[in-house]
């Protein structure tokens, strides 16, 4: 295959052009417009993230506020805060239970008027004081933020190991004199600071949280704002959410990413010349498989197949050239045999022709000898005499039905009246072989094909299986339907047909058998063929034989 004309060859070449070009003109156009469009994507993004963060943590004191809230008016709730009784109502108990395991609270507080602890209510993420410590809750120096009737209370950075937290507390209904005056949400304070999420620009921004107590980060812990500070909406007094960004880091992708496209260009050319250079050498390779299977078959070589495993294009080509081999394979067989048949037809039916009529005087003259002869010994031998002519005359007859079988009357035939036809048949042969003899599966079905036809092949095929089975043993005629088709199978427990030998079987004039002239199973084949069916063979040394034959079904053919 010369180079200049190589199909890989200008493939190569369009796709340097198709995946260079294009990369190097987007690189141009990239540091030209890209840097200003980077900067509005990345403001754009920023505040997004700014804006969806204050939703996020608005909503989520929300819905403290609205906890404390539905506490502060629950009937009881400002009794049990008043009453020097430490166990509540089965009510008020059970509501103070569910709220306080919530995994964003340690616990439930009662405040009185001076802002002193009342009562503790501890939930299941309760940890240091006021629960499990000596140590009260000290809230005098922290910042206090109001919204409307709910406030905001610190937030407290952790400390000595103790995690940090905040207060979202509102007034209780109904207080009792001398009794708590408000209830409060001890609030875990990284699950409000988590809700800033993650850096929306890949390390150039950090997320903190500004409120009256100085800025938080993700993790709820105290730090010191650094670089540029873009500040988000502001959720309450004090409190907004905020992104320490480094101006120098936010173009760092933005070079990253002009760097990376050109290597990327290089490497990307690189690796299309590597690839069609491989491609181009393998694809030789296969073409020539082609070639030589083309060269190979033109010679008369049938037999010989390319035998490609693969998925792609070529592969595909190269299993259609096998399948046409395989099919000019089959015709030429068919052919060779169909001519062979032709050849062995016109002499088998030159031989009975010959052979009929001279047969025929032969055993009249015996007949007539036999009625004379008085000596038993002379009229046993005439009698064996005419038994041989008998013989002989069904070999005529077979030779006959091989060498000019008669054209088939296609018609509806129900496979019902066919097996008991042939069961009738078979039935005194079965019982003196002392075989087990019977007929099942679907016996509505209804084939296209000459009814004479279908009930001597099947008489072929069973006697064939109740003389290759032992006493004791099983014949089965069975009727199923395949796709379009109708199957009758015959099968047998006997000693099966050797390898070998199970190819040539339907050969004219082959047998295995002692006595018989080895044209059963090829009329069978024979008829079977001309009445637009076929005959399959399947057997296991050892185990029995399975005789299979097709016939179009009825409604295939309206």
């Amino acid at each position: 295959m010369a180079l200049e004309k190589s199909i890989v060859r200008r493939y190569l070449i369009l796709s340097l052009l198709a995946s260079v070009v294009p990369v190097v003109w987007i690189g141009l156009l990239y540091d030209r417009f890209a840097e200003s469009a980077f900067q509005e994507v990345i403001d754009e993004k920023l505040s997004a993230h700014l804006t969806a963060t204050a939703s996020r943590i608005s909503g989520f004191v929300e819905a403290r506020r609205y906890q404390a809230e539905t506490l502060a008016n629950f009937p009881g709730m400002a009794g049990f805060a008043g009453s020097d009784e430490g166990v509540p109502s089965d009510q008020v108990g059970a509501l103070l239970q569910v709220e306080s395991d919530l995994p964003d609270l340690f616990g439930i507080l009662f405040f009185g008027e001076d802002d002193s602890l009342k009562k503790v209510v501890p939930g299941q993420a309760a940890s240091g004081p006021p629960y499990w410590s000596e140590t009260t809750l000290e809230i005098g120096e922290l910042p206090q933020t109001r919204a409307g009737d709910v406030e905001l209370v610190g937030p407290a950075p952790p400390v000595d190991g103790n995690s940090g937290w905040l207060l979202v507390r509102y007034p209780l209904r109904d207080v009792q004199q001398d009794g708590a005056r408000q209830v409060a949400l001890h609030v875990r304070l990284a699950s409000l600071t988590e809700l800033m999420g993650a850096d929306p620009a890949a390390g150039a921004a950090e997320p903190v949280l500004k409120t009256p107590a100085g800025y938080f980060n993700r993790v709820g812990h105290l730090v010191s704002p650094r670089g540029k500070l873009i500040a988000g909406p502001e959720i309450y007094p004090g409190w907004q959410p905020m992104l320490q960004v480094e101006p120098s880091q936010l173009l760092e992708p933005f070079d990253r990413a002009r760097r990376a496209l050109f290597i990327a260009a290089l490497v990307g050319a690189v690796l299309i010349v590597i690839l069609f250079t491989r491609m181009s050498t393998r694809l030789r390779q296969r073409v020539g498989q082609l070639l030589a299977g083309a060269n190979a078959i033109s010679s008369g070589r049938l037999e010989y197949r390319i035998a490609d495993h693969g998925e792609d294009e070529i592969a595909t080509v190269s299993r259609a050239f096998d399948a046409m081999a395989q099919r000019l394979e089959q015709h030429l067989a068919r052919i060779v045999r169909m001519e062979k048949l032709a050849v062995l037809g016109e002499f088998a039916t030159n031989i009975a022709h010959e052979v009929r009529n001279p047969l025929a005087a032969v055993k009249t003259t015996v007949q007539a000898l036999s009625r004379r002869e008085a000596d038993e010994r002379r009229l046993q031998l005439l009698t064996d005499v005419e038994s041989e002519i008998d013989r002989l005359a069904r070999v005529v007859s077979q030779l006959l039905d091989f060498g000019r079988p008669r054209p088939p009357v296609p018609e509806e035939v129900g496979v019902r009246d066919i097996l008991r036809r042939v069961m009738l048949l078979l039935e005194p042969e079965a019982d003196n072989r002392k075989v087990s003899l019977s007929a099942q599966g679907d016996s509505d079905i209804v084939i296209i094909a000459d009814a004479d036809h279908v009930v001597q092949i099947l008489l072929n095929l069973g006697m064939n299986a109740l003389q290759a089975s032992e006493a004791g043993g099983a014949v089965v005629l069975r009727a199923t339907r395949e796709t379009s088709m109708a199957v009758l199978e015959v099968s047998d427990q006997g000693h099966g047909i050797p390898d070998d030998v199970l190819p040539r079987v339907t050969d004219p004039f082959f047998t295995t058998k002692s006595k018989g002239m080895g044209l059963g199973l090829s009329i069978s084949r024979q008829l079977a063929e001309i009445n637009g069916g076929r005959l399959d063979i399947r057997s296991t040394p050892g185990s029995g034989t399975s005789v299979r034959v097709f016939f179009p079904l009825a409604w295939e053919k309206r």
